[in-house]
């Protein structure tokens, strides 16, 4: 229990929460919102749903049919948005982010319930509502500034800074099913690949599959280099089958984060596989997950910049 205790709960401050909170609402709200105009189509396009998502379902029998129609989903939509502003400036911040993040999980399972089904929104929609239930609006939020108002207006006044037990398992839960998510997808290329997935000419095939349809001229180039396609393959495989380890081995979790981010943009770039909810979430764990690394790089760049060689004159004769 004191393990689990340590790696699930450890005693810090709220600042790196609300930074996961700020980037991860702002990304959702200006990145990756579902779009209404889509959403719209599929509902005028399709009065009854192809294949509807569970959740679709759950709330298909509790609330009336009308609901899903443009005059009501329309101010759905907006609602939905407006509850995101409030919990990207921590405003009522868990019941904002529980709202917000319940609503992109009800827009994303509509959006899939027409036939066409992605999987890169899941694990980013499971970390917005984890981050309603641990202390997002502590810090970097209107509702702290509230809170220290109050409390000085009561001639007390807050630590600094405030310690909880309850501010890291969200960010652990991303980190775990990323772990999850690329630990399946490796495994699953050795099951049924072998070795031969990593011979190079497995992967030309896919990325010149994709690269060609979608118009990435990096994708076609790579797709013509069958050593530099060796040397992929069997990063691909490392990548996905290891990067569980960064669980366990705090000391090494940036590189894994750093290889993860070159490793999704490259996919990006040569076959147009958008998974820029992944990108999203290795850049939040890269900030708030290893601020040591970053301390030790800032006393470094520090050191470069203000500690010039001395030139030493030679001795006078």
């Amino acid at each position: 229990m004191d393990r689990w205790n340590t790696f699930w709960f450890p005693q810090t401050n709220t600042i790196p929460l609300a930074v996961a909170r700020v980037v991860a609402v702002a990304a959702q709200l200006f990145w990756f919102y579902p779009s209404l105009q889509l959403q719209l189509e599929y509902m005028q396009a399709h009065p009854d749903f192809i294949k509807p998502e569970l959740l679709i379902r759950v709330l298909s029998s509790v609330v009336p049919d009308s609901f899903f129609t443009p005059p009501v989903f329309t101010p759905f939509y907006w609602v939905i948005v407006a509850f995101g502003v409030l919990a990207l400036f921590g405003l009522f911040t868990r019941t904002s982010l529980f709202i917000f993040a319940l609503g992109q999980w009800i827009l994303t399972a509509h959006l899939y319930s027409y036939g066409d089904r992605h999987h890169r929104q899941a694990i980013f929609c499971i970390f917005l509502l984890a981050l309603a239930f641990a202390p997002s609006g502590r810090s970097l939020s209107l509702d702290a500034l509230i809170r220290r108002w109050r409390t000085r207006q009561g001639g007390t006044s807050l630590a600094q800074p405030e310690l909880v037990d309850t501010a890291i398992w969200p960010l652990k839960l991303a980190q775990l099913l990323l772990g999850i998510s690329y630990l399946e997808t490796g495994v699953s290329k050795l099951m049924f690949g072998g070795l031969r997935w990593m011979n190079g000419y497995t992967l030309q095939g896919h990325i010149l599959h994709a690269a060609v349809p979608g118009g990435f001229p990096m994708g076609v180039w790579l797709a013509q280099q069958h050593t530099l396609a060796i040397f992929l393959s069997v990063f691909t495989i490392a990548f996905e089958s290891l990067f569980f380890l960064s669980l366990f081995t705090p000391r090494f979790a940036p590189l894994f984060f750093i290889s993860g981010l070159f490793f999704q943009i490259g996919l990006y770039v040569t076959g147009g596989h958008n998974f820029f909810q992944h990108m999203t979430l290795l850049f939040i764990l890269l900030l708030t997950l290893t601020p040591e690394y970053w301390r030790i790089r800032a006393r470094s760049w520090e050191f470069f910049r203000w500690h010039k060689p001395v030139e030493i004159s030679p001795p006078i004769t």
